[in-house]
């Protein structure tokens, strides 16, 4: 049996930006080159191609914030949501995520509508890789540049991230596990 995964975000964004993302209704995904070269570079069990009946999104919210908010309060999930004003980051991800690609796909398409949105940054970027279990594997790395978000088909493993976004990446999401943990009996 396969562990949840966990996704991490970081992108640099205006607060009013930020509003507006959250405010807009989900947006369906365009099934288009970049999906499928990144569908067709992963490795998974009965794998099937992507249609655009597959590639589906969060239709039944009336907003971004609706699906964030979704995730926050399902406590299993242990989903963070962190903007700084000073840096105008946006720092958001789920512990407890996700192993299965077709499960993944609606906050793929979530991820990637931010694109217009977001302020021009190399580091923004999201990435699902099992961050508790010791894999290497990355079920995904979206990064943005010139104004659109990218599927990365190349990215495999950790070992294709900039060592320097993951230990960012990794330090984070451990300063996170002691924020949502330190109340919780772990026995």
């Amino acid at each position: 049996m396969s562990e949840l995964s966990s996704l991490f975000c970081k992108v640099k964004i205006t607060k009013s930006q930020l509003d507006k993302f959250l405010n807009s209704p989900p947006e369906k995904p365009e099934l288009n080159d970049n999906w499928l070269k990144w569908w067709d570079s992963r490795k998974m069990y009965s794998k099937m191609p992507l249609t655009s009946k597959l590639l589906r999104f969060y239709d039944d919210n009336n907003s971004n914030e609706e699906i964030l908010n979704g995730w926050i309060s399902y406590q299993e999930a242990m989903a963070f949501s962190d903007y700084d004003e000073t840096t105008e980051e946006w720092h958001w991800g789920i512990m407890f995520f996700s192993e299965n690609y077709l499960e993944m796909l609606p906050m793929f398409a979530f991820i990637i509508s931010l694109e217009k949105y977001v302020s021009e940054s190399p580091e923004n970027r999201a990435i699902v890789f099992p961050f508790f279990w010791g894999d290497n594997g990355v079920h995904v790395y979206i990064h943005f540049e010139e104004g659109k978000a990218i599927l990365s088909a190349t990215v495999q493993t950790t070992y294709d991230i900039s060592p320097e976004m993951l230990t960012y990446t990794k330090e984070y999401l451990n300063k996170k596990w002691d924020d949502l943990t330190k109340d919780m009996d772990l026995d």
